[in-house]
């Protein structure tokens, strides 16, 4: 009996982390958040979810992959979480979103070439430019959705910083601007300039999940996991590990 009652701790040690509690997380260059570091992810936001993820007794397996494919393998079912995703109502079909982390303030600036700074000063000078816009990012409203604006869609930021080198493009959309301004610095490019408009918002910082895994087998793992996260916001510790990192942390007000 005394045997037995030795075994049960690690019985009940595996059985809450059973292959049920593994979770695949996707990540991506979004420095200084996220990125790859010796092919491993690193960065606040994979802290974070490491952090929530062993407390809650789930283990992670991560994949670096482009932001498309995550989107399109959480709609499948095919990976668990991606780290950043901002929510819209048309991702609700498909993604269940984990509590926020914060709001930050992600404003959509446009780069353009020199000397044109002051022809874009407000969101109707768009209006007859080439913009270059990633597909699959979300912007805002109506610059999304607007059917006057002539936007040009590119895989990546990679394809953007190319396509602006070479004339083809009149201004590039930017949210995240570190990764663009890195593939600008690999072309050896430094003849960009930033307009005098910029769209200014603050957004919630979320894990997406996978709706239908969510809907399947993974609901309690998700609301666990989710519900960690948001006690972790609220004792500050999602500011805390931002600031080890040397990285701004979102804001922690409600």
């Amino acid at each position: 009996m005394k045997h037995l009652f030795t075994l049960l701790p690690l019985l009940f040690v595996l059985t809450y982390a059973s292959a049920d509690d593994v979770l695949r997380v996707d990540f991506r260059e979004r420095p200084p958040e996220m990125g790859a570091v010796d092919g491993h992810p690193s960065g606040p936001l994979v802290s974070v979810l490491k952090t929530a993820a062993q407390r809650t007794g789930v283990r992670l397996q991560w994949r670096q992959a482009p932001f498309l494919r995550s989107l399109e393998d959480l709609r499948a079912g095919r990976v668990d979480l991606v780290p950043r995703v901002l929510l819209t109502e048309q991702r609700l079909d498909y993604i269940h979103f984990l509590p926020s982390i914060g709001n930050q303030q992600l404003n959509v600036r446009f780069v353009v070439h020199p000397g044109q700074e002051r022809t874009l000063q407000h969101y109707g000078d768009l209006y007859g430019l080439s913009v270059g816009v990633k597909r699959g990012t979300i912007y805002f409203e109506p610059f999304d959705s607007d059917p006057r604006l002539q936007r040009i869609y590119a895989s990546d930021d990679a394809q953007l910083a190319a396509m602006f080198r070479a004339g083809r493009l009149d201004s590039i959309a930017v949210i995240d601007l570190m990764p663009l301004q890195a593939q600008f610095a690999t072309l050896g490019f430094q003849n960009y300039s930033f307009s005098d408009y910029v769209h200014q918002q603050a957004l919630g910082n979320r894990f997406g999940a996978s709706l239908k895994r969510y809907n399947s087998d993974r609901r309690a793992l998700y609301d666990r996991l989710g519900n960690e996260l948001e006690q972790m916001r609220i004792r500050g510790e999602i500011g805390r590990i931002y600031r080890r990192h040397g990285v701004p942390p979102p804001d922690e007000a409600n």
